[in-house]
């Protein structure tokens, strides 16, 4: 996914990494929308994640490769058919509660590994398939 807007918000974490917070919402007929509010943080991927994921160094870097560097960790939250003179009201819930319930897990000094280490997990694992 290549993301071509600006964030409409940036917010600098206690761990020092930026949450990126972007309005992908669109209009959908008439007066109804689908809001969806999309949070992405850059992960550095420095030798000592790619270290830490696995012994296999060329792995680690085809995991690189093929995520980029940085490795954008995503999340998004959506509403649909949303009332247009609701779209902005919902917009708002929708950051707020994903601010309110995961800030604590997106501060912490492990949330980058942690990111990195499940998605690495998961391309693993789809990557021994194709084998």
């Amino acid at each position: 996914m290549n993301i071509r807007e600006n964030p409409v918000e940036t917010l600098t974490l206690p761990n020092n990494l930026e949450l990126k917070i972007y309005d992908r919402s669109k209009k959908l007929a008439g007066d109804r929308w689908y809001v969806e509010v999309m949070m992405e943080i850059p992960v550095s991927l420095t030798p000592e994640i790619l270290e830490k994921l696995t012994s296999d160094r060329s792995l680690a870097e085809q995991f690189a490769r093929e995520k980029g560097n940085p490795f954008p960790y995503r999340h998004s939250k959506a509403r649909h058919f949303i009332d247009e003179k609701e779209k902005e009201k919902t917009f708002q819930e929708l950051k707020e509660d994903f601010l309110k319930t995961n800030w604590t897990y997106l501060s912490s000094p492990r949330f980058a590994f942690s990111a990195v280490a499940k998605a690495f997990k998961e391309w693993d694992e789809r990557r021994r398939w194709r084998l």
